[in-house]
């Protein structure tokens, strides 16, 4: 039997250590560290981070994990190590650091709903919960709350005619658009236009001048049709709808001019030559470039990271807050274009979720961003830059209590590559 530990969702001292769970058989060889999942934890349902999978326990009677909520692991090895790091070195929990390292959204949402134990329970109900019963089993907590019901619900409760059910959700939803196709071979499709009504041919005709499926309010846009006809050709089986998944993107509206690299100053040179020499040789050291403001350092940055993706790997910018301008972000896309993801606070949750999944499925090679971005999931990872470093931003004053620039430093010594700390007014350490 395959055994998981797990940091469950607990933020106090009595459960700041993994706590095992046994892998049911569907999931064995499934499980991986890095991964969330489901689990009981007294009465409860918790999220937590299976940390190690080991083949046996100490623990005689473990309980089994419940749900598994990724297919593939969201904190690889090295997110998991530096979790570890954080917690002994800022002295924050362990599922602190770890969800610190995830978007907001992918933090879970939990829900208390009372059930009835048994459908003949109903008539022992006392009288002011009955008719929140009458229809159903099953009733939210909060509708409970809402009722000021809360002390006739723990009455029955202990009493066994009512069961508290906790239930783990995620805040995350993905974006989808519906999108339309032919459901039959092109041939048969072409065979069927000639009985069809006017408004119905059309929509297959422009399918079948498509040839791949088309989002259904570019379809009726450019038709002028409404979805009725659209509905009629599904339910003929000619044509089938299906929601494909898309990404929220904050800058869909903005087109973003190619920029080509200028002519480096002497000094700008200079610079560049001695962190391109120790990107090329993958050697892990921490640079400061000292320049005023205006001085050209932000060119310096793009031109180390044209370096850094000609060999194949991944860099993070780091900029204060306040400096993530609409013309700091248009410069780097500018240049490198689709390669870039930008992590800020003025991004919705479901932006911040949809540029953190670019990132897991290495979908970019960049990431430029506010202090969290230090944790983007990359693996191949070969250089950090923190702009402004003595900006106080940096420094997180919740838990975990961590500094951006040492947690880049301490990934960029794994990595083996170099950071680069830029400012005008370096700090004294």
């Amino acid at each position: 039997m395959k055994v998981a530990s797990v940091i469950v969702d607990v933020p106090s001292r009595q459960t700041d250590r993994p706590f095992d769970y046994a892998i049911p058989e569907r999931w064995q060889g499934v499980i991986q560290p890095g991964m969330r999942v489901t689990v009981p934890f007294g009465a409860r349902r918790l999220q937590g981070f299976v940390v190690e999978v080991k083949d046996h326990s100490d623990i005689k009677q473990l309980k089994p994990i419940e749900h598994v909520l990724d297919v593939v692991p969201v904190l690889n090895e090295e997110l998991l190590d530096l979790g570890r790091y954080l917690t002994e070195t800022t002295l924050c929990f362990a599922i602190s650091a770890y969800q610190a390292m995830l978007p907001a959204a992918m933090r879970a949402k939990y829900e208390k709903t009372l059930r009835l134990t048994d459908e003949r329970n109903r008539e022992a109900l006392p009288d002011d919960l009955k008719p929140l019963f009458v229809h159903q089993m099953e009733v939210a907590w909060k509708d409970i709350e809402a009722a000021s019901l809360w002390r006739a619900a723990q009455k029955a409760v202990q009493q066994g005619v009512l069961e508290a059910v906790y239930e783990v959700k995620e805040k995350a939803g993905k974006k989808t658009v519906k999108h339309a196709r032919l459901a039959v071979p092109d041939k048969q499709a072409n065979d069927a236009l000639a009985a069809l009504p006017s408004r119905q041919k059309d929509v297959l005709s422009f399918l079948l001048e498509k040839g791949e499926a088309v989002p259904v309010a570019e379809l009726q846009a450019a038709l002028g049709v409404s979805s009725a006809p659209l509905k009629a050709l599904v339910d003929k089986g000619l044509v089938v709808l299906n929601d494909v998944e898309v990404y929220r993107d904050p800058y869909e509206h903005r087109t973003f001019q190619p920029s080509e690299p200028p002519a480096l100053t002497p000094a700008q040179e200079a610079a560049l030559a001695k962190i391109a020499a120790s990107v090329r040789a993958g050697e892990h050291r921490t640079f400061l470039l000292y320049g005023v403001t205006g001085s050209g350092k932000t060119e310096v940055y793009m031109q180390a990271i044209d370096e850094v993706l000609r060999q194949g790997k991944e860099a993070i910018v780091l900029v204060p807050e306040i400096s993530l301008t609409p013309q700091m972000v248009e410069r780097f896309k500018g240049r490198f274009g689709p390669k870039v993801a930008v992590l800020h606070s003025g991004l919705s949750i479901g932006e911040k979720y949809d540029e953190w999944r670019k990132i897991h499925r290495k979908e970019v090679q960049l990431v430029v961003g506010a202090r969290s971005a230090v944790f983007a999931p990359f693996e191949n990872l070969g250089m950090i830059i923190i702009d402004e470093e003595h900006e106080t931003s940096y420094k997180q004053e919740e838990m975990p209590r961590y500094h951006a620039r040492d947690v880049a430093i301490y990934r960029a010594r794994r990595h083996s590559c170099p950071v680069v700390l830029g400012s005008a007014t370096p700090t004294l350490e």
